[in-house]
């Protein structure tokens, strides 16, 4: 049996203020970016990694 969220993916959490809404975005595969969508207009998102990192784990979208 697995670990519980042993194959989880990083994500951090996004607030849309276009629909008012919050949705997770997650890492893309290059491990650059984390990269998602408005879950009721489509509006895209992409937060590059800085190398320096950051504590933070929820953001707001304009």
């Amino acid at each position: 049996m697995e670990e519980k969220g042993k194959n989880m993916r990083p994500f951090v959490g996004i607030y849309f203020r276009c629909c008012h809404v919050y949705s997770r975005i997650f890492i893309n595969k290059q491990k650059t970016a984390f990269v998602g969508w408005c879950p009721k207009c489509a509006a895209k998102i992409e937060m590059k990694i800085s190398p320096t990192g950051s504590t933070d784990r929820f953001f707001l979208a304009d």
